[in-house]
């Protein structure tokens, strides 16, 4: 006890914030998202970033105060219980339990497409139940861990990034398809690259106290991540289109691993497929433990089966992992990556829209600028989840239709 007494305190002092934010927001989205984001704005897309970056700093600031208000896992849940009402509350947690279930499940299948590509479904499943067993197991990379893992991630796009503009761009490709030339598509640019800014809630909004960092910390720690974050998605962005241009960039769904080969460089394509699997392993994982806080308050609450929170040896819900784990595993076999990384954005952004809205409800009597924060959020997340493909959408509406419905059955209260 008094170890874990003394690391705890040692991530408060603040390093292990950038991290512990960066550690979940460095992932599949920045390997993936460029492409159906070229795909939907063409050289529209660094407006979509603006747009997608403005959603994620109101989302965040509103996690952050729910976070400080009410210190439990699953905050946002608890703060929307609280001020939204029961109904309102299922929503927003059955659209975010659904979406990083399959944002694990997009993570897992890029892992895959990445590793070994001829069989990149079943190598995503077998990654997404190697990680559960990790965490059933207690494992959490922080610290130095997750620094080294930082690094590696950097170092492989670093890489990609590198060889794209050393080597001579190839000629461009005729479209297959009419790319966007207008700045129609910069919302649906901006919901794919929402999903590329997300896992700020493990500093904002952390499943567990020992992850908990003073206020200034974690401002600190968000405003670094985030701007380091932006900086790489750019970076990674230029130098797809510097070698691949839009069209040929609008049209590949593995946009890393196809630049490779476009710049004459496929021999280093096992190497960065190899090191981009192994930087998004802590990823897949930082997923779970998000997944866990939520799912968590439901369990409490009684709107999740009891048994779902057993806890193992390691004090890990085990049977709740197992469960998240099964269902992304299957998901991973069975839908694209880009596909998948929709679903996700657009329930998570439904879960935004529900987290800003709560917030403006807990900051109305505090000062003006965090609520209309939290105003111009939950506004955001409206417009941008309505921008995303109707088969996202639909898959969505079913989730926040089917899990309130549910959950309520569950615990046969509505009230």
């Amino acid at each position: 006890m008094a170890q874990q007494v003394e690391s705890a305190g040692r991530l408060a002092s603040g390093p292990g914030a950038i991290p512990l934010a960066l550690g979940g927001m460095l992932g599949a989205g920045v390997f993936v998202a460029p492409a159906p984001a070229a795909a939907a704005a063409g050289p529209w897309l660094p407006f979509g970033l603006l747009i997608a970056l403005a959603a994620v700093v109101c989302s965040a600031s509103s996690t952050a105060y729910q976070s400080e208000a009410y210190r439990v896992p699953g905050a946002v849940y608890v703060c929307v219980r609280a001020r939204m009402g029961v109904v309102p509350s299922r929503v927003g947690a059955s659209a975010y339990l659904a979406g990083q279930v399959a944002g694990m499940a997009a993570i897992a299948r890029v892992l895959g497409d990445l590793f070994l590509p001829s069989a990149a479904p079943q190598v995503a499943a077998v990654a997404v139940l190697l990680v559960v067993l990790s965490a059933t197991a207690g494992l959490r990379i922080r610290g130095a861990a997750a620094w080294i893992w930082l690094a590696l991630t950097v170092a492989v796009l670093g890489l990609v990034v590198v060889t794209c503009f050393a080597i001579e761009p190839v000629p461009p490709i005729a479209a297959g398809r009419p790319l966007a030339e207008s700045a129609v598509g910069i919302t649906g640019a901006a919901a794919v690259l929402f999903f590329a800014l997300l896992g700020f809630e493990r500093l904002t909004a952390p499943g567990a106290e020992q992850d908990r960092f003073a206020w200034s910390s974690m401002k600190r720690g968000i405003v670094i991540s985030l701007f380091a974050l932006v900086v790489v998605l750019s970076a990674v962005t230029a130098a797809l289109v510097h070698q691949l241009g839009w069209s040929r960039l609008a049209l590949t769904p593995m946009p890393i691993r196809e630049v490779l080969t476009a710049a004459a460089a496929a021999d280093l394509a096992p190497l960065v497929g190899v090191g981009a699997a192994v930087a998004l392993l802590p990823v897949l994982l930082g997923a779970l433990e998000s997944f866990r806080g939520t799912a968590l308050a439901l369990v409490h609450d009684r709107d999740l089966p009891s048994l779902l929170g057993r806890t193992g040896s390691a004090g890990t819900p085990y049977v709740l992992d197992l469960a998240a784990g099964v269902a992304a595993a299957a998901i991973a076999l069975l839908v694209e990556p880009i596909p998948a990384m929709a679903f996700a954005a657009c329930c998570m952004l439904v879960h935004y829209a529900f987290a800003n809205a709560g917030a403006r409800l807990l900051l109305a009597d505090g000062g003006p600028w965090p609520m209309r924060g939290a105003c111009l959020g939950m506004g955001l997340s409206v417009v941008l989840a309505m921008s995303m493909p109707i088969s996202a959408m639909l898959a969505t509406l079913v989730v926040v239709v089917v899990g309130p419905l549910a959950t309520g059955g569950m615990s046969r209260r509505w009230r």
